[in-house]
């Protein structure tokens, strides 16, 4: 099922962009392993060199989406909506259905000290989720082995910490017994769709502190998940930490000690929010992860 809907989430991406490029796109996909379901990033630049990461692999592509193209994109992406989308471009991206994100980068305009649009775009990358995790299963395991307070991810960016919340959410929220799972989906990087059939809740577009308040307080939940925690997180997480909710989060870092010195976290670790923590590297194409327990 994860899979038909991928397919159709990149047919539909394909469909939003110049003709010439999604064509080049699909001959691309077709010579190569996964075909179009593998294809997980679309990074556009205008006048310059954009590519395809497909199964892994980063491929350059020939065609160059110029000024028109790119500002026809933009209107397609919007919808006619770029009230709804303000805030979200304001940060940098654009949410579409299906848990589709797509990035921004452009001219920012200022309103004094504060930041209140951004045009001219000129490169956008289409980040195309999937239901799949080469290692989720086992940080599955892993977390139903026995969590105190929380478990904490930790990799470099790209590495697939995102993924692997969408598919612990699926596989948690499902099975033999089923936890209640709420999602804090602030950059709306979830799809309902994914989760039909599961006991999964996904509180989409919440500022993560309001959506961790509201989750703790009506949904009932047994498990929280929040992807890439920082220091504004501190108190509503010491909170959930307080009324016994377990907690999977996600963190920049390279290693144990690179997180353990990060500031931003020192009053989540010093609360006990988490308990344990699962680093994640990718070496020649091979996920490994590194469990600790403090």
């Amino acid at each position: 099922m994860l899979k038909t809907k991928e397919k159709l989430r990149i047919h539909w991406v394909l469909s939003l962009l110049p003709e010439g490029l999604s064509e080049e796109i699909r001959r691309l996909a077709e010579g190569r392993k996964g075909g179009l379901s593998g294809i997980r990033e679309i990074r556009l630049r205008r006048g310059g060199v954009s590519s395809l990461l497909l199964s892994g692999e980063s491929i350059r592509l020939y065609y160059r989406i110029d000024r028109e193209e790119t500002e026809i994109l933009m209107e397609r992406l919007l919808d006619g909506a770029l009230y709804a989308h303000r805030d979200g471009i304001a940060s940098g991206y654009v949410c579409l259905d299906g848990g589709i994100r797509v990035g921004l980068c452009g001219s920012a305009r200022y309103d004094g000290e504060g930041l209140v649009g951004v045009g001219e775009m000129r490169s956008l990358l289409f980040r195309i989720p999937t239901g799949e995790c080469a290692f989720s299963e086992k940080i599955d395991r892993i977390f139903r082995s026995g969590v105190r307070s929380g478990m904490l991810i930790y990799s470099p960016p790209g590495v697939g910490k995102t993924t692997a919340l969408r598919s612990l959410a699926y596989s948690l929220g499902g099975g033999p017994i089923p936890m209640r799972v709420a999602v804090v989906d602030e950059r709306c990087e979830f799809s309902e769709e994914d989760y039909q059939g599961r006991e999964v809740d996904i509180l989409k577009g919440y500022k993560r502190r309001l959506g961790i308040e509201i989750a703790t307080r009506t949904m009932s939940p047994q498990l929280i998940m929040i992807d890439e925690i920082g220091a504004d997180d501190a108190e509503s997480i010491i909170g959930v930490v307080k009324c016994g909710i377990p907690l999977i989060a996600t963190a920049h870092a390279g290693s144990l000690s690179e997180l353990l010195s990060k500031k931003s976290l020192a009053p989540l670790l010093d609360c006990g929010a988490f308990d344990l923590f699962v680093g994640v590297s990718l070496s020649d194409g091979e996920y490994r992860l590194t469990v600790d327990r403090i």
